[in-house]
Formats: structure tokens, sequence, C-alpha cells
């Protein structure tokens, strides 16, 4: 018997050794399915889509890890495709090092003019190389896949259906600005209804790339950032060139953008420009009949020096009243303080308008720049904004346990509506959020236990546009933790405080006591199972008479 379990002992184990030899095997065949992937990573470019003529093709390209150890002496940006030679897209990046962290490139030419000519539709591939000091490259590079449609490149395997967008920069003040002062630097991304983010650069002297400055959300098509600029090494004027790149929220609804041309700023040292301030006049006054002309007068002068003449331009412009970004109308020289401009019969439509002139000096450091204004000017019957609604919702409905997330969306109505959304809880203001898409959120675990009345504002970025909306309130209730049932217990049972029942109210659910005694019950019946099995057996009786 001994023998025979031994060798059913062996012959288990020969079983199992076989089977895990099988799995094994298995493993390793579906581990090499499939085509090897880009061993060493890919390559995050700054935009994921435009033109094959624009240069740079990205502002910047960054590898998704360090070089391998050992080959962190150089590395080479290319672009190409299996049948065209890989070509340079930015200058090397050399130096060492680059197996201690991401490789940054800053490219410097376009996709055409990277690979001589206009590039054919289909595949295409960025790389990026890693050498060392000796030797050949590393035998895997990091990879992203581009694809070529027409006049268009999109990161990925196919085309885009994206809708294109526009991007456009301004600048206030414009022209020149002393050193340390703040800047507004405003985006307009077309269309509005857009959501995404803009990134703004900068690239002067002192930079050898665009720079990045910072970023800002998207809102009713337009995105804002202030910045300062200030002077180092002895200068006294630094000319900077501006420019905005939008990255939409959804790549599949949104096509990137970067502005077409930079915007020019000129910092001077504090102070040693003069100050000037410009005036604008506008005939015929407010209100106007619908369809005048309108002339525009903008007056130049230079505080504590009346008789000096500056030299320069005037820039006009104009926004709908309440809007936040000015459209250029023309750029006039100035010549003996003034310059002027004509506005058409029929150019501006009925409606109102913010107007608008600003100085640029021709030496910027002699004197500063300035802006007058004409805030809301009227040509013929401003009409009414737009009627809009909001709704309210609450996620979950209803009621949360304290503690728990809650998450308030808001609706607004009609879909080209543009503006944020303040949210309040009875007076007191939540927070307040960016309208995209027609929708704003507030998620919060903070809400304390109680009852709550949330309500959502719409407050419109352009009023003459679109009228402000507010929300039906919605009620809601937040339970203290434990207590899903509302009533204020903790216990969750629909009970109140105290037990209404036969039963002491321990907080032990009856279903729990109920299987407690029929454990007790088993258990009994086993022992009595066990003690009738092991009672000994009787001894024989001894019958009187031999009887059995």
């Amino acid at each position: 018997m001994r023998a025979h379990r031994t060798l059913r002992r062996w012959l288990a184990l020969a079983a199992a050794a076989v089977l895990s030899s099988g799995v094994l095997t298995a493993g390793l065949l579906v581990g090499s399915a499939g085509p090897a992937a880009a061993a060493l990573g890919t390559v995050t470019l700054a935009k994921t889509s435009g033109k094959v003529t624009e240069s740079p093709m990205v502002i910047s390209a960054v590898t998704s890890a360090a070089c391998p150890a050992g080959f962190g002496e150089n590395s080479n940006l290319k672009i190409g495709r299996p049948d065209v030679p890989y070509r340079n897209l930015s200058p090397a990046v050399g130096g060492g090092d680059l197996d201690q962290k991401p490789v940054q490139f800053e490219p410097n030419r376009s996709f055409a003019a990277a690979v001589g000519s206009t590039p054919a539709d289909g595949a295409w591939f960025i790389t990026a190389d890693c050498w060392p000091l000796i030797g050949d490259p590393h035998p895997e590079v990091f990879q992203t896949p581009i694809f070529v449609c027409g006049e268009d490149w999109f990161q990925g395997t196919s085309c885009s259906t994206a809708a294109e967008t526009e991007t456009t920069l301004a600048v206030s003040p414009s022209g020149s600005v002393p050193a340390g002062e703040p800047v507004t630097l405003t985006a307009t991304v077309t269309p509005a209804a857009a959501g995404g983010t803009v990134t703004f650069y900068r690239e002067d002297e002192t930079t050898t790339s665009a720079t990045a400055i910072g970023a800002a959300p998207v809102s009713g098509g337009t995105a804002t950032l202030q910045a300062t600029f200030t002077l180092e090494g002895g200068r006294t004027s630094l000319t900077i060139e501006l420019t905005a790149t939008f990255m939409p929220g959804d790549e599949s609804a949104y096509r990137p953008s970067t502005t077409a041309e930079p915007t020019e700023l000129v910092v001077s040292v504090p102070g040693s420009a003069k100050k000037t301030k410009t005036t604008l006049g506008v005939a015929p006054a407010s209100p106007a009949p619908s369809g005048s002309a309108v002339a525009l007068t903008a007056s130049v002068a230079v505080e504590g020096d009346e008789a000096a003449e500056p030299a320069g331009s005037v820039t006009f412009q104009r926004r709908p009243a309440g809007s936040s970004t000015f459209t250029d109308i023309t750029t006039v020289p100035l010549t003996g303080r003034q310059a002027a401009h004509t506005l058409p019969a029929g150019t501006l439509p009925d409606g109102a308008y913010d107007l608008q002139a600003t100085f640029v000096p021709a030496e910027p450091d002699d004197y500063q720049t300035s802006s007058g204004a004409q805030p809301n000017y009227v040509v013929g019957e401003a009409p009414e904004p737009a009627t809009t609604q909001t709704a309210l919702a609450a996620a979950p409905t209803g009621s949360a346990e304290e503690g728990a997330d809650v998450t308030l969306t808001a609706t607004v109505r009609p879909a080209g509506a543009a503006g944020n959304v303040e949210f309040r809880d009875g007076t007191v203001l939540l927070d307040t959020a960016a309208l995209v898409d027609g929708k704003a959120t507030y998620a919060t675990s903070a809400l304390a236990a109680g009852d709550h009345s949330f309500t959502a504002t719409f407050v419109p970025t352009t009023p003459a546009d679109f009228a402000a909306s507010t929300s039906p309130v919605l009620t809601y209730e937040i339970t203290t933790a434990g207590d899903g049932d509302g009533d204020g217990d903790g216990d969750g049972d629909g009970d109140g405080d105290g037990g209404g029942g036969s039963l002491a109210s321990t907080g032990t659910p009856l279903i729990a006591i109920g299987a407690s005694g029929l454990a007790l019950v088993g258990l009994g019946a086993g022992a009595l199972f066990v003690t009738r099995r092991r009672r000994p057996e009787p001894e024989p009786v001894d019958w009187p008479d031999g009887q059995p």
C-alpha cells in the first residue's frame, strides 16, 4: 500500500511538472506574439497637427524617457519614412548626460523643408536616436507616427476629421511698455465653441527659441494671461516676439492652431521714456443714427511737454461692448500729434461697441505707448441680448453622505453662449467655472451635513449678445456618515434612535442572531451524534435457565 501511494505521489508531481511546462510555454508564445513595440518610447510634440509648410513644424519635442545608460552623448530628431531617407528636423542635442533625463529638442524648420519637398500623403515617422561617446548608436529609437493628408499633417496613423481652428493674439498695452509693468495677453480662438488651453510663448535675443510664458484655459473663445517682462544685463530696451498656441481639449473635434505672425512688444527701462496720453474723439456722438459713417480722431500729448510732437502711429480698434478682445480697424501715422480715420457708412451694424485708439511710438526709448477709449458707443438701436436658460443637476441625485464627492453640472442654452457660471449654496459663492461646450461643472467633497440650496448663474462674456440667467433652486441633502436613511441616528435602518420591537436595540441584525441560533442547534445535534457513535456495546446478559 505504501509503495502504491508513493507511485501516485510521483505521478502527480510529474503531471504538475508537465502542466507547468505547458503553461510556461504557452505564456512565452503569447508574450512573443504580435509586432515588436518601439523599445525606447515615443516623442511628444508641442502640438498634434499642422501645415507641412509651417516653420517650425512644432515649437518643441521631447522624448518620453532618457536615453539608455551609456548612450547619452548626443541625439538627433529626424523625420522620414521607410522609402525616404530620414532628415534632421532640429539641431542635434549634445553635451552628454542625455541618459539622465528626457531629451528636449527645438525644431527650426518645417516638415517640407526637412525632407526637401512637399511630403507625400501617408505614413511618416518622427524619431530620436541615442549615441554614445564612441561607437554606433543604440539599435532602437524613440518614435512617433505622423500621417500626411495634402497640406496637413496629423500625429497618428490616419487623417483627422476635426474642425480647423484659428488663433490670434492681442497685447495690452501694445507697442511698448516699461519693464515690470503688467501686460495682458489675450488669445482669441475661432470657433468660440472650441474648448482647450492656450500656451503663450516669447522669443527674443536673450532666448535661443520660443519659451513658454504660461498657459490659460479657453472660455468663450478667449484665453487671457497677465505677464511682466524685465530687463537684464544692463539693457535699456528689448524687443520681444509673442505667440500663442491653442491645444484643444477634444482633439477629435478641433485641431490645434498657432498665431500666424508674432506680435512685437518693446520693453524699456521705466522712467527713461516720457509718458504720453491718448484721447479718442468719435463723431457723431452716441447714439449715432443707423448706418452712419463714424469718424475717429486720436490726439496724443506728451505729459509735461505740451510742445513735443512724438513720432509714431495710432492703431484704431473696436469690439462688441463688454467683450474681452479688440479687433484692429486700421493703423494711421501720427501727424502733428493727431491721427484720424473714418469708417464708411454702414460699416458698423446697429449695436453697441467699445472703440479704442493706441499710440505706438516710433522711438520706444523716448516715448511710452498709451491708449484712449470710447466705451459703449451705440449705432442705431442696440438689439436686445439673446435670452439664455441655465439648468442645474447634481450627481449623485437627491442626497449624498457627508464626505462623498458631489458634482454640480450647469447647462446653458443656447449652445453658442459664452461666459462663466457661478455656483452658489444659498447666498454663498462656491466657485466660478468657465462655460465649455455649453456646460460648466463644480465638484466637492466638503459639503456639511444638512440641507443645501444650490443655484447656478450664467454670466455672459458679452452682455450685449447674451443675457444672464439663473437656474431654479436645486434642493440637496447631505446625510451624516453611516446615516443613509437621513433620520440622524447613524444606523441607516429607518427606525430612529430607539428599538420599537421585542428585542433590545443591540445593533445586531436579526439575520445574524438567527444564524447564530441555527449554528448552536447544529452543534448540539452533532454532539449527540458523536456521543451515540462512541457509546460502548453492552455486555451480554446471563439469562437464567439458559434462555437467550
